[in-house]
C-alpha cells in the first residue's frame, strides 16, 4: 500500500511537473484562433508550423539571428572557463602551491557573492575598456562567474583519481604535459562534460549579463527577445510559445545527449571517496 501511494505521488508530481511544458508546445503548434478558450481545448486541432516560421523569420527581430548570438557566447562562455578551470583544478588537486588552503577559501567565497553585487562598477570597466556593446564583455564575465566553481569541481575529480599511474608515467620519463594529455584528460572526460553541461545551460539561459552588456538589436540574445515579442496591448500567444520552445529545446537536446556521461562526472568523485 505504502509503494503504491509512492508511486501515485511520484506519478502526480511527474504530471504537474510536465504539464506547461505540454502546454506550452500545444499552443506553439496551433493557430490563435483554437487556444482562445485553453490549449486544453480540442474542439478543433489542425497543427501547424507557422508559428515557428513566423518567429525565426518575422520582419521585427526574428529569433533566428539571436539564436545564432546564443550558441556564439554559450560555446565560447564555456570552452575558455572549462580549459582554464580544467588545468587550474589539476594544479590544485596534484600539485604544492603556496596558500592552497586560502586560495580555495577565495574562490568558494567568491562563488557566494551575486552577480547584481557588482554589475555596476563592472559596468564601468567594461565601458573604460570600450567593451559594451560586444559580445566580449558576456563571455569575460561567463569565464569570471564560472572559474571558482569549475576549479573546485575538477580538483575534487582530479583527487579522487588514482594517482599512482600518474607516478609510473613520472619514473618512465612522462613529462607533466604528457601526464596531463595522455593520462588525466581521458580520465577526466566525465567531469568535463558535467562541466560543460552546467556551464552551457547557465550561458543559454543567462538574462542578466546580456541585458547589461547588448543593447543592439543585432547582438541580442534569444532570451532577451522572447519579452519583446509581447506587444503593448496584444500577445501573439502562438509566437511566444514558439520561441519559449526553440530557446528550451537546445538545453534539453544537450541534456539528453550528454545524461550518461553528465550523472558519471557529477557523483564520480563521490563515489570514489
Amino acid at each position: 500500500m505504502k509503494n503504491a501511494l509512492r508511486h501515485l505521488f511520484a506519478w502526480s508530481l511527474g504530471i504537474l511537473w510536465v504539464l506547461p511544458f505540454v502546454g506550452i508546445f500545444m499552443v506553439s503548434i496551433r493557430p490563435e484562433t483554437e487556444i482562445i478558450h485553453g490549449w486544453w481545448v480540442f474542439e478543433e486541432f489542425r497543427p501547424t508550423i507557422m508559428n515557428y516560421i513566423d518567429v525565426l523569420l518575422r520582419t521585427s527581430l526574428p529569433l533566428l539571428r539571436p539564436l545564432w548570438n546564443s550558441l556564439y557566447i554559450s560555446l565560447w562562455g564555456t570552452i575558455i572557463p572549462m580549459m582554464l578551470g580544467g588545468f587550474a583544478g589539476y594544479a590544485f588537486a596534484r600539485h604544492k602551491i603556496p596558500l592552497k588552503k586560502t586560495i580555495i577559501v577565495a574562490l568558494l567565497s567568491l562563488m557566494a557573492i551575486p552577480l547584481q553585487m557588482i554589475s555596476v562598477p563592472v559596468f564601468k570597466i567594461m565601458n573604460s575598456l570600450q567593451l559594451l556593446d560586444k559580445f566580449t564583455s558576456v563571455i569575460i564575465m561567463d569565464t569570471a562567474t564560472a572559474l571558482p566553481w569549475i576549479i573546485f569541481f575538477m580538483m575534487n575529480f582530479v583527487k579522487s583519481q588514482p594517482i599512482e599511474v600518474e607516478e609510473s608515467a613520472k619514473i618512465d620519463g612522462a613529462s607533466s604535459l604528457q601526464i596531463v594529455v595522455h593520462i588525466v584528460l581521458p580520465q577526466s572526460i566525465p567531469a568535463l562534460i558535467s562541466v560543460f553541461t552546467l556551464q552551457f545551460v547557465w550561458c543559454w539561459v543567462d538574462f542578466f549579463l546580456p541585458l547589461i552588456f547588448l543593447y543592439s538589436p543585432e547582438k541580442y540574445v534569444s532570451i532577451q527577445v522572447i519579452p519583446m515579442l509581447r506587444g503593448q496591448f496584444v500577445a501573439n500567444w502562438g509566437q511566444l510559445s514558439a520561441a519559449a520552445v526553440l530557446v528550451t529545446v537546445v538545453p534539453f537536446v544537450l541534456f539528453m545527449l550528454l545524461q550518461k556521461y553528465y550523472i558519471k562526472g557529477s557523483v564520480g568523485w563521490i563515489s570514489e571517496k
